[in-house]
């Protein structure tokens, strides 16, 4: 999994390369590129960033907030990402044929199910104290399933599934999708530009009138989402581990999907209050990049966004990641193949060393002329495959330059963490030449421009940058720093945080080849 930062950025090496190319120079200037672009801020704290670009009669629109897992405490892990699922649910115009009748089981549909989450927490609380539960507690268990049951099926006759993406459809939709991190829940769609005022018609409706329908048939899909994608994998639960033992006080130990004790207990009136809280103008950013009029686009952000009322202010957090030296280290048995994970805490975006490790993710592991690649793989034979994430698990705060590497079968991962050190030693000793290192970033902008430059992208790293770091324009500020990165901020970056006093890491073993 390529962390968020590193595609962004990316993306903007080969966005700036695409304008480069088409102004004929290399000395691009901001100044320039703010031409192509119009900001809106509206009154309740809405900020809009809108891209005239391209030829074709259409348009990228995204909507990002600046929330995700590490928002949540510990009991509501899993919120943000199970919100996304249900804000596709539609609304009270939206998903229903006829919501007057709906709403009558969809009320009582929340109350007994709250009731029956209370039941289950009841019935977990004596099987965890070794105690028998309660025959009446066994009875109402099954009363209230029952019950919830019924109800589902009574107000399934008024539920239209997923209109929005069939209205989407017939308006001409490319990518409807969404996604949750640590840092960002992201909506996306892309339509011919005449039909812009259908999404914000769809969008501004789905944030004013929410219908949170299904909401205990979608929890149990996050709950067979979480089995597949961690419990029964194995790269899942190691990093799962590995982050947990890697921050011990900061939120982004937590994972994005929550927990497999507490996703069967999230509430849907807590769910409620979680949108409410984080679901705000203030907290949110909107890009639109195509071809279209930024008049009439502005009249209709306002005529569907204006009355959005705003949040209360969020303090950042109080909690700062503090490491103290001495290395960690863990072992995972799974039945999946070996694995090893190699982190070291540093510090995000803006910093500039933020911009030397992506600098450096390449050096060592970037194709197969990288470093560790050469070692590992090629020559010593001892690996499958190596590669390297900076800004891990997210980039609004502390986060982690990891190495990701597959061992080959009965390969000791201490013969691995020789040839890792080895590299780090001779890079700190020897730096790097300016011929290999004009290269790799030659590399870094060539090999994105050919596939990410596209409306999509730029309304991504627009919206991304803007939301996160307040400024669309700190994209620059990366390319800078990484244009500007030398020899000895590579060594640097060996001597003050690739150290084996602050390494974590983690190792899969596979309990099938004990098993052989």
């Amino acid at each position: 999994m390529m962390p968020k930062l590193r595609i962004i950025f990316l993306c903007a090496f080969a966005f700036v390369s695409s304008l480069l190319a088409e102004e004929g120079f290399f000395g691009t200037s901001l100044n320039q590129f703010q031409q192509k672009i119009r900001k809106l801020q509206l009154d309740n704290g809405l900020t809009v960033i809108m891209m005239n670009r391209g030829s074709s009669p259409t348009v990228a629109l995204y909507i990002k907030f600046l929330v995700g897992a590490v928002d949540e405490t510990p009991e509501e892990a899993g919120t943000a990402h199970l919100l996304e699922h249900m804000l596709f649910k539609g609304t009270n115009t939206v998903g229903t044929n006829d919501f007057a009748r709906e709403e009558k089981y969809q009320k009582q549909i929340e109350v007994w199910g709250s009731e029956l989450d209370n039941l289950r927490l009841k019935e977990r609380s004596f099987q965890i104290r070794g105690g028998e539960v309660p025959k009446s507690v066994t009875e109402e268990i099954k009363t209230l399933e029952r019950r919830l049951q019924n109800l589902i099926k009574l107000q399934d006759q008024f539920i239209v599934k997923n209109e929005d993406s069939f209205i989407y459809e017939q308006n001409g939709e490319v990518g409807f999708n969404a996604y949750t991190s640590q840092d960002v829940t992201n909506y996306q769609i892309q339509l011919p530009n005449n039909r812009i005022e259908i999404w914000a018609k769809i969008e501004s409706d789905r944030l004013k009138n929410p219908v949170l329908r299904e909401y205990y048939t979608e929890r149990d899909v996050v709950i067979e989402e979480r089995r597949m994608r961690t419990d029964d994998n194995g790269a899942g639960v190691l990093r799962e581990r590995f982050f947990s033992i890697a921050y011990e006080s900061h939120p982004y130990r937590k994972p994005v999907i929550g927990y497999s004790s507490n996703i069967p207990f999230l509430k849907i009136e807590e769910t409620k209050t979680f949108f409410k809280k984080n679901y705000t103008p203030d907290r949110m950013v909107i890009s639109i990049v195509g071809q279209f009029d930024f008049d009439e686009t502005e009249k209709i952000i306002r005529k569907y966004f204006s009355d959005l009322k705003p949040g209360k202010p969020k303090s950042d957090y109080k909690i700062e990641e503090k490491q103290y030296l001495g290395e960690k280290r863990f072992k995972v048995l799974h039945p999946s193949s070996s694995q090893m994970m190699m982190g070291w805490l540093k510090p995000p975006f803006p910093h500039k060393d933020n911009a030397s490790f992506d600098v450096l993710s390449t050096i060592l592991t970037q194709g197969t002329s990288s470093r560790l690649y050469k070692r590992l793989v090629l020559e010593e034979k001892l690996a499958l495959s190596v590669g390297a994430a900076n800004g891990y698990p997210g980039e609004r705060y502390q986060n982690y330059f990891v190495f990701f590497i597959k061992p080959k079968e009965n390969v000791k991962p201490e013969q691995i963490e020789s040839v890792v050190w080895g590299e780090l030693l001779k890079l700190k000793r020897e730096g790097v030449s300016q011929t290999e290192l004009e290269k790799i970033k030659n590399q870094m902008i060539a090999d994105f421009t050919k596939t990410m430059d596209n409306n999509a992208n730029i309304a991504d790293i627009l919206s991304y940058y803007q939301l996160l770091y307040g400024d669309w324009s700190q994209l620059f500020r990366q390319y800078t720093n990484i244009l500007n990165t030398n020899t000895n901020d590579l060594k640097n970056l060996v001597t003050t945080y690739l150290s084996k006093d602050r390494v974590v890491v983690g190792v899969l073993e596979d309990t099938r080849e004990k098993s052989k």
